[in-house]
């Protein structure tokens, strides 16, 4: 056989064994199966913290919209897509501002946000972007892409949920006044940052409408956290891909039985 011949053939089955590649799938934590999960290296889990209401804490991002919302914390503003309650409860903070907390040996910034949705068949919400930025000066953009999602940069890009991630929560709290989800970001991700550098951070939620995901209800906030321990303990997080599947096997024992009872 040539070797003409035979990098044919090795190319055809190449090109095969691509195309038959099953695509990548957005990965998703899901808080309504599971207590924890990691997205991108950064830990996601329930907190019902309490009180958690607006002047028990200091929010430094506030959001605010019916359908889907997004924004980002700037104090000079104040008509920057959904956010609210400029500058007092949206506005800028820095990174001497951030507390850690330490999970298995290893550090992180933690934060927590608590959601405001109607306690009833409406209380299903996503947080489908989240996109945290340092600057050494103060930042706004507006740009936004076709679809009217923020897409613009806001400095250096120290840690992204990924396109398509997103974290799906089911607020059955009492709205305002109870924190529900807290997340950890790795410090070593703000590698060669100053302290006096300007922490900016993006949220949409709600874009995960064929899950009934919207959002709707009162504020959804976010404030700085100290020394928080994930729910559970970290060494009992799933690896991500068996996580997943535990949600699919969940998802699947559910029709399974709805379909017992029809």
């Amino acid at each position: 056989m040539s070797t003409k011949l035979i990098r044919n053939l090795l190319g055809t089955c190449c090109a095969s064994v691509l195309l038959a590649a099953p695509a990548v799938q957005a990965a998703v934590v899901d808080l309504t199966t599971s207590s924890s999960g990691e997205l991108n290296g950064a830990l996601f889990t329930t907190d019902y913290t309490q009180p958690t209401g607006t002047g028990v804490f200091d929010p430094f991002l506030t959001i605010q919209n019916n359908g889907t919302e997004q924004g980002y914390n700037s104090g000079s503003n104040p008509a920057v897509f959904d956010t609210k309650r400029v500058p007092q409860w949206n506005h800028e903070i820095q990174l001497a501002d951030l507390q850690t907390s330490t999970v298995n040996g290893n550090e992180y910034y933690s934060f927590v946000i608590d959601i405001n949705e109607p306690n009833n068949a409406d209380s299903l919400i996503s947080l489908d972007m989240l996109k945290i930025w340092t600057s050494s000066t103060l930042q706004s953009s507006t740009s936004v892409d076709g679809s009217g999602t923020f897409n613009g940069s806001l400095g250096t890009l120290r840690y992204d949920l990924g396109s398509g991630n997103f974290v799906k929560y089911d607020d059955l709290n009492h709205g305002s006044g109870q924190s529900d989800i807290a997340f950890f970001v790795p410090v070593s991700n703000f590698s060669g940052s100053q302290s006096t550098d300007y922490v900016y951070m993006y949220q949409q939620f709600g874009v995960n409408i064929s899950a009934d995901l919207t959002t709707q209800g009162g504020f959804e906030e976010t404030r700085i956290a100290g020394d928080l321990t994930p729910i559970p303990e970290v060494s009992a997080f799933l690896p991500l891909v068996g996580m997943l599947s535990m949600v699919g096997f969940h998802h699947a024992r559910r029709r399974r039985a709805a379909d017992a009872t029809v």
